[in-house]
């Protein structure tokens, strides 16, 4: 995704092409001295009146977000583009993900969530995977030692017998959890097998890319808290 600063509009503003379309999305609430309550929170579509939009560009104003999530907003409306999905099932699949918890409450597994795990990976190839936890992030070591311990229960063994708490390069700044291994267009077996297992418990697991895993390697890195929206700064 390529983002460039248009000067119609605040330096908040990402331009993106995308097939025929273009959005540009407005994090608003950054520019108000008091963040809008939780239930203000949300996008909509900018007046024509307001800002001129050209042939083939959408102007989407989103309010009680931070820069960070804007962006990432940006990037799941460009993929969608891209890959012509159909909004539709977009939103169907959306509903089947669980929902970061309220206010600083720290992130865990529910009983449904981890039963659904153990059940979707028992039975099936088991693996190795290294787990690392952000140690900046409060919830991480105890949420990671949730989800390893589920996987154990299911047969799975965690690289060194351990959790680790350090940053691997690139991985600072990824907020959430993210499946790292060494080619996310061609990962292995274990990798498809976890991220469904996760997707099935309402966990959603992004694969990416580094270059320096084994090819049969996968890690699963615990970040920090994604920081949705000003609400929660």
């Amino acid at each position: 995704m390529r983002a460039r600063i248009s000067p119609r509009v605040t330096p908040m503003t990402r331009l993106l092409p995308a097939l025929l379309s273009a959005l540009v999305l407005f994090p608003a609430a950054t520019w108000a001295d008091d963040p809008p309550a939780p239930s203000a929170q949300g996008c909509g579509l900018v007046s024509g009146a307001l800002i001129s939009q050209g042939q083939g560009q959408v102007m989407i104003n989103c309010v009680g977000v931070t820069e960070e999530f804007g962006g990432q907003l940006a990037g799941i409306l460009t993929y969608v583009l891209q890959h012509r999905l159909d909004p539709e099932l977009v939103v169907a699949k959306l509903d089947e993900i669980e929902g970061a918890p309220i206010d600083d409450a720290p992130r865990a597994l529910s009983a449904g969530q981890s039963q659904t795990l153990v059940q979707s990976l028992v039975g099936k190839p088991t693996g190795q995977i290294a787990i690392v936890a952000n140690p900046a992030a409060k919830d991480g070591g105890d949420y990671a030692l949730a989800i390893a311990t589920k996987l154990q229960m299911a047969g799975w063994q965690i690289a060194g017998s351990q959790i680790r708490r350090v940053v691997p390069p690139g991985l600072e700044e990824i907020h959430g959890l993210v499946l790292v291994v060494h080619d996310e267009k061609s990962p292995p077996d274990m990798a498809l097998r976890l991220k469904q297992a996760m997707g099935s418990a309402k966990i959603f697991l992004p694969i990416i890319s580094d270059p320096t895993l084994a090819s049969d390697a996968a890690l699963l890195w615990i970040g920090k808290r994604p920081e949705l929206s000003t609400a929660t700064q």
